[in-house]
């Protein structure tokens, strides 16, 4: 038996009365131009989302850089080799690269 809260791998046939099956014959009944329209809100709130995250994802990336950077700089004892912020921002997929170790 699964712990709670995981996925079982069970599919329901939407005969359970279950929120999912309510919301499917919903969606069944509703007008179309209404459920483009809801779509489209789900959509573009999806969106939004995925920015977000990207935009988040994006400032950790450049903290980790940077905790790296200091990192090589106290190794070394040098502080010429790091990057400068003007570098950093003109290219963001070297940045990632180079976290990835690409």
């Amino acid at each position: 038996m699964p712990p709670s809260g995981l996925p079982t791998g069970t599919v329901s046939s939407g005969r359970d009365g279950s929120p999912r099956a309510a919301a499917t014959r919903r969606d069944d009944d509703a007008d179309p131009e209404t459920r483009i329209a809801e779509l489209k809100r789900e959509n573009e709130a999806l969106r939004e989302a995925v920015e977000r995250q990207r935009r988040e994802n994006e400032r950790i990336v450049e903290r980790y850089e940077r905790l790296l950077e200091r990192e090589r700089a106290d190794r070394d004892g040098t502080d010429g080799d790091a990057p400068t912020d003007a570098d950093e921002a003109s290219d963001p997929l070297g940045r990632v690269a180079r976290f990835l170790g690409l």
